[in-house]
């Protein structure tokens, strides 16, 4: 079985896939698999019905949402495709949906905030800052060096290796020159640890971490929703969308247009007040 894994691992690498893609496809792939053995079941005799019950088990046994079990079939469907395993993989219909959930909100940041204070993490809230303050994705704000931290707009690689500049406001330039102070000094990117920059991993436990301490949702907790919030609050001050989309380095108008959408706690507001 190992052997199945590493020649799709390799196939999807020569695909141009990402690193988190690829790790992303292997641990669905891997729990299928243990599905399979608990199940007394054979990869090489597998039957729709087996990937149906897998799916079935996803949803009312480990109660995934169902974008999380579209997204886990996907990945299935491609290793079946690549090792010509003859099965059907069905994915669950989803009806749109016209606002936004599990949405980070900015008294959520504040708490998250606060606890790193409490925790003296000082490299801790110049990183929530700064996802909070500027919309960069983390492979962008990891980017950023000790050069960075008194300008105004920095140019920087973004999504799909194109160059955009992302605007630093007055208020983060502060943060970054306290956290200055206290950083660990492993070359020239800002973000340090012991044994040099951090990674994707280190940010990742980071919002998770404080997530925690602040009793905030594990899935609201991860570093894109900051991108989300970002964008929501300036559509909320009334920016029109072509400048947030500017802003944020959105190519396409569409991905823009959502974060003029309300969340599901603000339409649940809006309900309960009729």
């Amino acid at each position: 079985m190992g052997e199945y894994l590493v020649k799709f691992s390799i196939f999807l690498a020569r695909n141009n896939k990402s690193d988190k893609t690829i790790d992303s496809y292997l641990r669905d792939i891997k729990q299928f698999i243990q599905y399979l053995k608990q199940n007394k079941k054979e990869l090489n005799r597998l039957h729709n019905t087996d990937v149906e019950n897998f799916k079935n088990h996803l949803i009312y046994d480990k109660n995934l949402n169902i974008k999380t079990v579209n997204r886990k079939l996907v990945s299935l469907n491609q290793f079946f495709k690549f090792n010509n395993i003859a099965v059907d993989v069905k994915q669950e219909k989803v009806q749109a949906q016209n606002f936004l959930d599990d949405m980070l909100s900015n008294h959520d940041v504040e708490r998250m905030i606060k606890a790193a204070y409490k925790k003296d993490d000082i490299r801790a809230s110049a990183i929530i800052y700064t996802l909070y303050y500027t919309g960069m994705r983390v492979s962008e704000m990891l980017q950023l060096t000790i050069h960075d931290i008194n300008k105004d707009s920095i140019g920087i690689i973004g999504k799909g290796s194109k160059h955009r500049e992302v605007f630093i406001p007055d208020r983060l330039r502060e943060i970054w020159n306290s956290y200055i102070q206290v950083r660990i000094k492993k070359g020239t990117t800002l973000f340090t640890g012991i044994r040099g920059p951090i990674n994707r991993q280190t940010v990742h436990n980071t919002i998770k971490y404080y997530a925690g301490q602040a009793k905030i949702k594990k899935s609201k907790a991860h570093a894109h929703n900051f991108r989300h919030l970002y964008c929501k609050n300036l559509a909320d001050k009334g920016i029109d969308i072509s400048t947030i989309a500017d802003i944020a380095g959105h190519h396409n108008i569409n991905t823009t247009r959502i974060y003029t959408r309300k969340t599901k706690k603000e339409l649940i507001n809006i309900i309960n007040d009729i």
